[in-house]
């Protein structure tokens, strides 16, 4: 069992230190691609990820690693069915929760630019162009707290290899994102020509 603990910690404890690590060093090149003196894009990198951020918080809210415990606890009675129905009806709830969370962050882009934002007159942006990418990452909200209630059920199981497996590949896939976007939309379509 210890040996386990152990094993099992350390595959998470990896998973989460290539996970930050690839979240630390992505920066460098995203400068380089928006250019080292915009330090208006990272502002406006700021305005999505934010919101972003509270409201993966919201849709989530803990429910995954309460799987991971429950499930680990019917396991461990024998309880099989009880946690495949437990996590049936956590994908369910994970499902609709983040779709909520997609469709109040894409409906209230505008007012949320209004009252959190303020004015953007004399900036490099428009309103328009903080709304569309406070949108644009608001589509993650719908894949990723069904992600999470999968890394809470592979951890009930005591299985952490998918666990930070997904964790890295959430990360390298958002980054991938992140880059090839900032490149199209810079270099491809020349957007930061204000």
């Amino acid at each position: 069992m210890s040996s386990k603990l152990l094993r099992g910690t350390f595959i998470l404890t990896l998973g989460t230190f290539v996970s930050k690590f690839l979240g630390l060093f992505y920066i460098i090149p995203f400068v380089m691609i928006i250019g080292a003196d915009s330090e208006d894009f990272l502002q406006l990198y700021n305005y999505g990820y934010v919101p972003y951020t509270i409201f993966i918080s919201i849709a989530t809210g803990g429910l995954p690693l309460a799987v991971s415990k429950y499930i680990a606890k019917y396991n461990a009675v024998e309880e099989y069915a009880i946690g495949r129905k437990l996590f049936r009806s956590s994908v369910k709830l994970m499902l609709l929760s983040g779709t909520l969370a997609f469709l109040f962050l894409f409906l209230l882009a505008p007012l949320y630019v209004k009252l959190a934002i303020g004015d953007l007159n004399g900036g490099p942006f428009t309103e328009k162009d903080v709304i569309n990418v406070i949108r644009t990452v608001s589509f993650a909200l719908i894949l990723v707290p069904f992600l999470s209630i999968i890394r809470g059920f592979f951890q009930g199981h005591q299985s952490m290899g998918p666990s930070s497996v997904s964790q890295v590949v959430e990360q390298i896939v958002r980054i991938a994102f992140l880059l090839t976007g900032a490149f199209l939309v810079v270099k491809v379509f020349g957007v930061a020509e204000y």
